[in-house]
C-alpha cells in the first residue's frame, strides 16, 4: 500500500510558505539583530524599502515592510505587517494594503475556509513581493535606523462586521431587560 501524498494539503502547503517567506526575508533583513525602530534601505533608481521593527521578543518579531514612492499617494505602498517566528523559522504576512485598500481583519465567526483563503492569496503575494525586492538589489546590510517606529494605529484595522456587532451588545445593553410581569 502506497501511504506517500503526492501534494500537500492546504495547510501543510501554507506552513510550506511561511517557510520560504521566512528564508526570503531573511536574505533581506535580519530582524533578529536590531532594535525597534523605522529603517530605510536606500538604492539608486529604487523606492526605498521602508521597515518599522514594531516589537522584538525573544523568539518573535513583529515588522511591517513597505515601499515609499516619492509622489505617490499613499506614499508607502503595499504596506505588510509581519509576524515573524524565528525559532520556527516561518515568517507570516498577518495582514496588509494596497492602493489605499486596507484588507480588513476576520470577525470572529469568519469560517475558517475563508481565513484559510485569505492567508494563501496574501502569503502568496507576500513571497513573490519579497523574491521581486532581493531581484531588485536591495542591501540587506544597507538598513540605516532612522529614529523610533511610527506607532501603529490598530483602529484602521478593524474587522469586517466588527461594528455591526459592537453596535448590537451595545444596544443589548442599554436596552431594559423586560421583567416577566411587564409581558
Amino acid at each position: 500500500m502506497n501511504t506517500a501524498h503526492t501534494l500537500p494539503n492546504a495547510f501543510e502547503w501554507l506552513l510550506g510558505l511561511y517557510g520560504d517567506n521566512f528564508e526570503r526575508l531573511q536574505r533581506l533583513v535580519d530582524a533578529r539583530r536590531m532594535v525597534p525602530g523605522r529603517y530605510l534601505n536606500e538604492r539608486d533608481g529604487q523606492p526605498a524599502l521602508v521597515l518599522d521593527l514594531l516589537e522584538q521578543q525573544p523568539y518573535t518579531s513583529l515588522l511591517r515592510l513597505s515601499l515609499r514612492f516619492s509622489q505617490s499617494t499613499p506614499e508607502e505602498d503595499p504596506e505588510s505587517y509581519w509576524r515573524v517566528y524565528h525559532d520556527a523559522r516561518q515568517a507570516e504576512v498577518t495582514h496588509c494594503r494596497f492602493d489605499s485598500h486596507r484588507v480588513r481583519l476576520f470577525a470572529p465567526n469568519t469560517p475558517a475556509r475563508l481565513i484559510a483563503q485569505y492567508r494563501r492569496r496574501m502569503n502568496s503575494f507576500a513571497n513573490k513581493w519579497l523574491e521581486h525586492l532581493l531581484q531588485g538589489g536591495y542591501d540587506p546590510q544597507a538598513w540605516i535606523l532612522q529614529g523610533p517606529a511610527p506607532q501603529w494605529d490598530r483602529r484602521l484595522v478593524v474587522a469586517p462586521g466588527a461594528e455591526d456587532e459592537a453596535e448590537e451588545r451595545a444596544g443589548s445593553r442599554r436596552s431594559p431587560r423586560r421583567s416577566a410581569s411587564s409581558a
